[in-house]
C-alpha cells in the first residue's frame, strides 16, 4: 500500500474550497445562514474570499491507501488554520474556542460539491439533458455525493515533548505529524470495517499500534506508554483517563497497570510477527482477537 500526496503548499485550502464552499465564509458571530447556503446548496457567499486561513507551504491533501479503502487526510501547519477549519467545518462557522488538546478529528458525510461537479460533467458529456432530475437520484445514493475527510495539526504527539522520547523537536514533529495521521485512518479503517465492534480503550490501544508502525517502523511500547500514561504501577497522567467510565476511573490505577502489561505483549507480538510490513493488517487482526475488554 503506499500515501498518494494530492494537493501540497498554500493552494491546499483552495483547491479544497472549490469542493467545500463553506470554506469561504470566515468564522464570525451570526454566520451560520451563509454557512447553511455554502454547505447545502453549494454556493460561495458572493466576494468571499479565503484571507481568514493563513496557508503554509507544509499544508497537504493526503491520500492514504487502506484495506478499507482509500482515506483523504488534510493536514494544516499552522494551529490557527487549523483550529479556523474546525470552526467553519465543524461549527458552522461560528467562532466557538477549540479545545487545545484537539489534534486531529474526522468529518463523515460530507457534501462534496466537487464531486457533484464531476458527476454533471459526466452525465451531460454522456448525453443527459436533465441534470437537476439525475442529480435528485444521485442525492439519494448513499455516499454518492458525501466525502469522509480526516483533519490533523501539528505538534508532538499525545502532548509529549520530545525530550521524553528518542528523537529531537524537529524529528519528533514529523513524527508525530504520522503517527497522528495513521492513527486516525486506523479509526476510520476499524468503522467501515467493524463498525460494531467497539471498546474505547482498546481501539486507541491498537490505534497507536498502527501509528507507531506506520511512523517509526516498529511499535515502541515504552511510547505507547508515554501517549497513555500507563506504568507497571498505575496511572501516570496521560490519554488513558479520556476513554474509561466513572467506574474506570475510581479504579485507573489498576487498569492502567492492566493496559501496560498488555502493550508490553503488544511490543513482542509486533515483533513476532514483523507487523511493520503490514500494519493495517496488524490491527485488523488485534480487532478480531482483543487483549483488552474495555
Amino acid at each position: 500500500m503506499s500515501d498518494a500526496v494530492m494537493t501540497k503548499g498554500k493552494g491546499t485550502i483552495q483547491s479544497l474550497a472549490r469542493r467545500f464552499p463553506q470554506l469561504y465564509v470566515a468564522p464570525a458571530e451570526g454566520a451560520t445562514e451563509a454557512h447553511r447556503a455554502a454547505a447545502g446548496r453549494g454556493i460561495a457567499p458572493q466576494g468571499a474570499d479565503l484571507s481568514h486561513f493563513a496557508g503554509s507551504e507544509d499544508d497537504e491533501l493526503r491520500e492514504v491507501d487502506t484495506p478499507a479503502g482509500p482515506v483523504e487526510v488534510l493536514f494544516l501547519k499552522k494551529r490557527a488554520d487549523f483550529e479556523t477549519f474546525l470552526q467553519v467545518v465543524g461549527h458552522r462557522a461560528e467562532p466557538v474556542p477549540i479545545a487545545r488538546a484537539v489534534g486531529a478529528i474526522t468529518y463523515r458525510g460530507l457534501a462534496d460539491w466537487g464531486k457533484v461537479a464531476s458527476a454533471c460533467e459526466e452525465y451531460l458529456s454522456a448525453g443527459g439533458t436533465d441534470w437537476p432530475t439525475e442529480f435528485a437520484r444521485l442525492a439519494h445514493v448513499p455516499g454518492a455525493f458525501r466525502t469522509e475527510l480526516v483533519v490533523i495539526s501539528e505538534g508532538p504527539y499525545s502532548n509529549v515533548p520530545a525530550s521524553e522520547t528518542p528523537y529531537d523537536k524537529d524529528t519528533w514533529l514529523r513524527v508525530s505529524r504520522e503517527v497522528r495521521l495513521h492513527h486516525e485512518c486506523a479509526h476510520v479503517v476499524c468503522r467501515r470495517l467493524r463498525p460494531d465492534d467497539i471498546l474505547p480503550v482498546w481501539d486507541e490501544v491498537t490505534a497507536d499500534v498502527c501509528g507507531l508502525l506506520c511512523a517509526c517502523g516498529a511499535y515502541d511500547a515504552s511510547l505507547a506508554c508515554r501517549f497513555l500514561g500507563v506504568s507497571k504501577t498505575g496511572y501516570d497522567g496521560g490519554r488513558l483517563a479520556e476513554y474509561l467510565d466513572e467506574g474506570q476511573l475510581a479504579a485507573i490505577d489498576g487498569v492502567a497497570a492492566e493496559v501496560h502489561d498488555v502493550v508490553l505483549r503488544l511490543e513482542e507480538m509486533a515483533s513476532a510477527r514483523d507487523a511493520a510490513r503490514d500494519p493495517f493488517g496488524f490491527l485488523l487482526v488485534l480487532k478480531q482477537e482483543p487483549l483488552l475488554t474495555y
